[in-house]
């Protein structure tokens, strides 16, 4: 695994990324659980993507998931919707990461 980079030095947004997603929730294109379990889980995964943000998906997704079972007992959402969930996440933040 790379080395976590404790600060994206191209500009990565979390707060910018959580209301992307808040308002994907809000016209009903996200779930059916309240928003804040996906804010829990959406930070938790873009937190995985700011620190390494170069390394590959399943890299990526082991972190996640260590992350993910630790946090479990208080989640919602189920692991095979949370991991699809925060794939496209970290699409959309590669995007907005590449044109800045």
């Amino acid at each position: 695994m790379p080395h976590p980079h404790p600060d994206d030095p191209h500009g990565f947004d979390l707060d910018a990324e959580l209301e992307y997603w808040r308002a994907v929730h809000a016209i009903g294109r996200l779930g059916h659980h309240d928003f804040d379990q996906y804010r829990h889980l959406l930070r938790m995964g873009l937190e995985v993507y700011r620190a390494w943000p170069d390394a590959s998906e399943e890299q990526r997704y082991r972190v996640l998931q260590d992350s993910y079972h630790r946090r479990a007992p208080g989640l919602a959402v189920a692991w095979d919707e949370a991991r699809w969930l925060v794939r496209h996440a970290w699409q959309h933040a590669g995007q907005a990461r590449a044109l800045h």
